[in-house]
């Protein structure tokens, strides 16, 4: 009876570990699925020497229909793009191409996860060819309401906000970190013990 016993315990680690190591991976997979920004057409940063009448973002995984995003100059005035999504690609239209000065793409979209996730970036314009007027632009004023406190749960999504250009890292490695932690601390429990 004690020999049986003993199986049972010297296998006890392998089998916590592997729970552990399933529990982790079915808790995190979600944390996983949110999608991000993976590149641009103006990139980050860019500074763009041509005719620009088309913006184009890619991202990491299909984007819902909610997804879209707003382009702002520097005067904080927005520029009206015709916004189109196709699985991961959201491309904006201008009516005609952007004048020199900076600009500001502010996305928002939800991810196949159903997250709302918001980032932004900047870009440029350097044309020396500029002889074009500024594009459209629509000011939409600030409308003041009145908020009453409501008893019922809200079932609208908070938005994530996210940094420039690559959006959504996650600190799921903290928990990377830790079952690591646990893992090397079982194995060297089990290694103490079987040399008893």
């Amino acid at each position: 009876m004690v020999i049986a016993e003993n199986k049972v315990f010297s296998k006890l680690p392998i089998i916590t570990v592997g729970l552990l190591l399933c529990l982790t991976i079915f808790f995190t997979k979600p944390a996983f699925a949110h999608t991000g920004l993976e590149s641009s057409t103006p990139k980050a940063g860019a500074e763009i020497t041509e005719p620009l009448q088309e913006i184009t973002l890619t991202f990491e995984g299909k984007l819902e229909n909610l997804s879209t995003f707003k382009l702002f100059d520097s005067h904080k005035q927005e520029i009206k793009a015709n916004v189109t999504l196709k699985e991961k690609l959201m491309t904006g239209k201008l009516s005609q191409p952007l004048s020199n000065g900076s600009y500001e793409v502010q996305w928002t979209i939800v991810g196949e996860d159903g997250h709302p996730i918001q980032g932004k970036y900047t870009f440029t314009v350097k044309n020396a060819a500029d002889k074009q007027p500024q594009p459209e632009v629509t000011v939409t004023p600030a409308a003041s309401a009145t908020v009453e406190p409501s008893t019922s749960p809200s079932s609208t999504p908070i938005p994530v906000k996210v940094s420039e250009s690559k959006a959504a890292t996650s600190n799921n490695y903290w928990i990377w970190i830790a079952v690591g932690v646990i893992l090397i601390a079982l194995v060297v429990l089990s290694v103490t013990r079987r040399k008893k």
